[in-house]
């Protein structure tokens, strides 16, 4: 296999990783419905203790979130608060995750990896 086809696959097996299998739509899933929650209680609902909503974000994309809310925390308190480096640490942390979960899944049921098939031939 040349080298830029092995670069190539690296992306689509962490993708298939991430997104392709069961366990990790799962995980997704329940991302996306603790997400829509915490934004509707974020937005929609007036009481006092809204803001602690975003504390589900973070257990649910645990462990690697709270790693890298400290690792933003080295990077200084202006980093740490604003909300655009939430959201990224909150994205990449799924992605992580998501990526493990799928990992973890092919690990116990012991798929079988994808072989290169060769071109033309």
């Amino acid at each position: 296999m040349t080298p830029h086809r092995t670069l190539g696959t690296l992306p689509r097996t962490a993708a298939r990783l991430a997104f392709g299998n069961i366990a990790s739509g799962v995980y997704l899933a329940v991302v996306a419905v603790v997400g829509a929650l915490v934004a509707h209680d974020l937005l929609l609902t007036e009481h006092e203790d809204a803001s602690f909503a975003a504390v589900w974000l973070v257990l649910v994309a645990a462990p690697a979130m709270p790693a890298l809310l400290a690792g933003g925390a080295l990077a200084g308190d202006a980093a740490l608060a604003s909300p655009w480096f939430f959201w990224a640490a909150f994205a990449v942390a799924v992605f992580l995750q998501s990526l493990a979960v799928g990992a973890l899944a092919r690990l116990v049921t012991g798929a079988p990896r994808r072989q290169a098939r060769p071109q033309g031939g």
